[in-house]
């Protein structure tokens, strides 16, 4: 309907004065708004007169709102960004429905676009402050955002779904709020203690688990640098934790604030020979000619041939595991942390198994399976066991990555009978659904631990079990122990932990020289087998160099850290007084005016004491 003709209804707001008109909103306009719906559709009295009260919004918000999504978009600022995000939640807007004829964009993606779009920048050139303009670009420098929107956003997710959803679904908005979101922990914390309450998960607590992520992603790929002691502030505070300790278990004890992605895909066709690759997770599936019992790894004939028959396999082999990204070089062993759960099922279509007990309807049910299942719901095991403590939970279900060392999952698993599957299906015809659930939670721990031993802190390391990567073993068991536990250090101090260990090295060196000299022996013998030196007296030298060099550097990158954290502390002090008003603690006013009575009264004192005639001079 031409908008000349389109029927108008009525809308006025709280902060109207008299001489304000009322905003007249076309029934086009108001349509996609549900809460104009039903007012209007209703059996009110706002029905029959056509207008509407908005109690909750502001007519300059209104104004912003109601009207075409394009519109809304083109008004928004800096300053109603935040508030016209509100509104569109009140007035009940669906953002992910398109209301555009011909678009197949909807007004959260419209919003998004506007808002991360980015522009070169320079510093003589930069934008108008209060346009959307600014706030990109204060997002895309990483700048102190406090006095901007952005901390407003961050603080709001909780209680709008629609600020909640746009943080989740866009990782460059998420990227941009983590300078706020290192400083504020515990807007993490509410939603933690909702899934550890089994609550059911919403868009907050999908925002929450997705700002976490991001943290993990921005220290795994080296974009952000965290010191170990402030991420461990960070993860104990988001947990509500009264402890690092306890912070761990709480992240290792139940499978929550998980994140999930599930996929269906034929691993052998289309030349795959059941191998894929989905981001950083790859899965590879092979069939197994003998057994039970059945290999962890799969041999080198095993079926893997499109065309190969589903009925000679004896039993399924499926290893899940994390890829190094290729973006990150050298630096991937070093820097890069994952951490993940899978679950899959292998089936064939039902006419692979025609007239067979598996094709028929479950009891109760009259409908026939469209699938059947290859194998039995797998149990899924890994290669290093953790344990959280002598008492505490066991968790052994999990991928994790390291410091380069990884630890896959891994199935095996009997294929369903000869006489269950009658037919001649082939590899090809296999449907495999994965679904991968993530940790960020956990990824952060494993993020500490990495740091911990990057700078040489091993009662961090110790703090988790020394069973969470055999490549720190030496790195974190050597620090206070008994005399009867030597000869066991040197029996796994070897050539071979050392060379899967090179990544942790410049942390361990600085400490080489405060161990027991049976330890320091044993690592300087392992350490001459990984390198396979040839010459004692050059290696020798090579050695102490490292060591002396090691332990400067480390005793340098200590009195910095503790410089920088005086100077943080600062930093805080004086921000604080600023907000206060003041120029100074009022301890440190209050000592100065203490010091200036005591002064006058010394002065005093010492008047009194002067002797007469010179007390004659002063007042000749």
């Amino acid at each position: 309907m031409d908008s000349l003709t389109e029927r108008t209804i009525t809308v006025r707001f709280p902060d109207d004065g008299e001489a304000d008109a009322p905003l007249k909103v076309h029934e086009g306009i108001a349509r996609p708004f549900k809460y104009l719906q039903q007012v209007l559709e209703g059996a009110f009295e706002e029905s029959q007169q056509r207008e509407v009260r908005i109690k909750e919004v502001t007519r300059a918000v209104g104004v912003v709102v109601l009207q075409h999504e394009i519109d809304i978009v083109n008004s928004l600022t800096k300053d109603n960004l935040l508030d016209a995000m509100i509104a569109l939640e009140y007035l009940q807007f669906d953002t992910d429905k398109i209301f555009t004829p011909g678009s197949t964009q909807s007004l959260l993606w419209r919003i998004h676009r506007r808002v991360s779009w980015r522009r070169e920048v320079t510093a003589s050139c930069l934008p108008a402050e209060g346009s959307l303009l600014w706030f990109r670009w204060c997002m895309a420098a990483g700048c102190e955002m406090s006095s901007w929107p952005v901390a407003s956003l961050l603080d709001s997710f909780a209680r709008y779904a629609f600020i909640a959803r746009f943080i989740h679904r866009h990782k460059d908005i998420r990227v941009g709020l983590l300078p706020c979101l290192l400083k504020a922990p515990q807007l993490i914390r509410a939603q933690w203690r909702r899934c550890e309450r089994g609550e059911a998960e919403d868009d907050a607590s999908k925002a929450a688990v997705s700002l976490v992520g991001t943290v993990d992603d921005e220290l795994s790929y080296g974009r952000i640098d965290m010191p170990c002691h402030e991420l461990s502030t960070f993860i104990t505070e988001a947990t509500g934790s009264p402890g690092l300790s306890d912070a761990h278990s709480a992240v290792f004890e139940q499978d929550i604030f998980t994140s999930s992605a599930s996929y269906t895909t034929h691993p052998f066709d289309d030349g795959k020979r059941g191998s894929i690759e989905r981001g950083n997770i790859f899965v590879d599936v092979a069939g197994l000619r003998h057994g039970p019992p059945f290999p962890w790894d799969s041999p080198a004939d095993a079926p893997r041939d499109a065309d190969a028959k589903v009925g000679d396999v004896r039993g399924w082999n499926v290893r899940i595991g994390t890829l190094m990204p290729d973006s990150l070089g050298s630096r991937a062993k070093e820097t890069f942390v994952s951490c993940f759960g899978a679950d899959f099922s292998l089936e064939v279509p039902c006419g692979a198994a025609e007239g067979t007990a598996a094709t028929q309807p479950a009891a109760g049910d009259s409908r026939r399976p469209s699938s059947v299942k290859l194998h039995e719901p797998p149990v899924i095991n890994v290669g290093t066991r953790i344990e959280m403590g002598e008492e505490g939970a066991s968790v052994d279900v999990f991928s994790f990555i390291l410091l380069g060392t990884e630890q896959p999952l891994g199935v095996q698993e009997a294929n369903i009978s000869a006489e269950a599957l009658k037919g001649d299906a082939r590899l090809k015809e296999v449907k495999m659904k994965v679904t991968v659930r993530f940790f960020p939670m956990r990824t952060l721990a494993f993020h500490y631990l990495r740091l911990c031993a990057r700078d040489g802190h091993w009662a961090g390391v110790t703090l988790m079990d020394g069973q969470v990567d055999s490549s720190l073993f030496f790195s974190a068991a050597i620090q206070d122990v008994p005399q009867s536990k030597y000869d066991t250090i040197g029996e796994n101090l070897t050539g071979d932990a050392i060379r899967e260990s090179f990544s942790v090295l410049p942390a361990v060196l600085p400490i080489v020289p405060t161990l027991p000299p049976e330890v320091q022996e044993a690592f300087e013998d392992a350490l001459k087998e990984a390198v396979d030196a040839q010459q004692d007296d050059h290696f020798k030298q090579l050695y102490n160099a490292l060591i002396n060099s090691a332990t400067q550097e480390a005793a340098d990158r200590r009195r910095l850290e503790a410089e920088n954290k005086q100077l943080r502390e600062r930093i805080i002090t004086l921000e604080d007084q600023g907000r206060r008003g003041t120029k100074r603690p009022r301890e440190e006013m209050d000592g100065q005016q203490q010091q200036q009575r005591e002064e006058c009264e010394g002065g005093a004192d010492q008047q009194a004491k002067r002797p007469r005639e010179e007390d004659t001079k002063m007042t000749t």
